[in-house]
């Protein structure tokens, strides 16, 4: 158990104290950066509820691998783990004396996301074992943390920016859920297909790769772009 859980923990810690080394100017204060890493967790917590409540899965259901790919990747994960995420993210943050520089709504935004991402992780670990905390290490976990990076972005824009906050806290949601959505889309229909159109599935996978590589580096950019704003 002690494997497992150091497995699910690992690629959040390293990309804590990568996200966290950025800031060299004002260092966030540490209960700020745990309160949003919190906030990651309980907005893990509120997709679990509102996916129930809502019984959302039973909407997706069809025999068409396509269609539910897409159902999948943007009503089932993209979509509500976003809102989540942006929910606490402001209720946590937005007030805060601390955020005062453009860089924070990154910082703290990826806190969130970690925190989301962490949970989630040792779920899905201590179901597949070291096999799945490696993949998880290598994508799901950075991905979260890509996604949180472009919506602390913006998040800080909203803020810095009142005449178009409402504006920027909506691409706060849509970019990440857009990101979010192709980045599971390509992955579930790659998987739904893969005995009947294994051409396609590779292709699809070929592309997962490309793909991830991109919001790699965009996120990096974001990240060295802001550092100091």
């Amino acid at each position: 158990m002690s494997i497992i859980l150091i497995a699910s923990f690992a690629p959040v810690i390293f990309l804590l104290i990568y996200i966290y080394s950025k800031d060299r100017f004002q260092k966030e204060p540490l209960p700020m950066l745990l309160k949003a890493l919190l906030g990651g967790v309980l907005a893990a917590g509120l997709d679990v509820l509102l996916l129930t409540v809502l019984n959302v899965e039973r909407l997706g259901d069809t025999s068409l691998p396509l269609h539910q790919a897409l159902f999948q990747a943007f009503c089932m994960a993209a979509m509500p783990e976003e809102f989540c995420k942006l929910v606490f993210l402001y209720l946590f943050i937005w007030k805060s004396q601390y955020f005062d520089e453009y860089y924070d709504g990154l910082e703290y935004a990826a806190c969130v996301g970690l925190g989301f991402a962490g949970l989630e992780n040792i779920l899905y670990v201590m179901q597949g074992g070291l096999g799945v905390a490696v993949s998880r290490a290598l994508f799901a976990v950075p991905a979260h943390f890509f996604f949180a990076i472009f919506m602390g972005y913006f998040f800080a824009l909203a803020k810095f920016r009142p005449s178009k906050k409402h504006f920027y806290l909506f691409l706060a949601f849509l970019i990440p859920v857009i990101m979010h959505g192709i980045y599971d889309f390509v992955l579930m229909y790659a998987e739904l297909i893969q005995g009947t159109d294994t051409i396609t599935a590779s292709l699809l996978n070929l592309g997962f790769f490309i793909f991830f590589i991109f919001i790699w580096k965009r996120a990096k950019r974001r990240i060295n772009n802001t550092v100091g704003q």
